[in-house]
């Protein structure tokens, strides 16, 4: 097990908020990064706005193809993950916030109580209609 960071002595309490940067060591591109997602293709953008999603049927059939062969299926947890991990079992009470959607802060071990996936994620679909919830696999 790693040592606690010397900034984490004393620290009773730390939110951490998380994006596609912790993920992209993980093999996961960013969105808009200098070779984003996004950036090479900005079209793709509007398939991820929630308007767009349930107003069009196009948009919809775009945003679930961009995740047939997505890096994240692939991507293990990285050392920032695990940092956080680590942070948790030291004793520190650390709460993660965050916008990605690839479930790697609880497949690295952090505890599910304390992240907040803002976003939802990839392995799981929402009806919109009754909320049940089904494997996107």
């Amino acid at each position: 097990m790693r040592t606690v960071p010397e900034w984490a002595y004393g620290v009773g309490r730390v939110s951490v908020l998380t994006g596609a940067g912790i993920s992209t060591d993980s093999g996961i591109p960013d969105y808009r990064g200098p070779d984003g997602v996004w950036t090479r293709d900005p079209g793709a953008a509007a398939a991820f706005r929630y308007d767009r999603f349930v107003g069009d049927p196009e948009a919809r059939r775009r945003f679930w193809h961009a995740y047939v062969d997505h890096a994240a299926w692939r991507a293990e947890p990285n050392a920032a993950h695990r940092a956080l991990v680590d942070l948790e079992r030291s004793g520190v009470a650390v709460r993660i916030l965050t916008q990605n959607v690839d479930g790697l802060h609880l497949r690295a071990g952090s505890s599910p109580r304390k992240v907040l996936e803002l976003h939802g994620r990839m392995r799981e679909a929402v009806s919109l209609d009754c909320r049940t919830r089904t494997p996107t696999e």
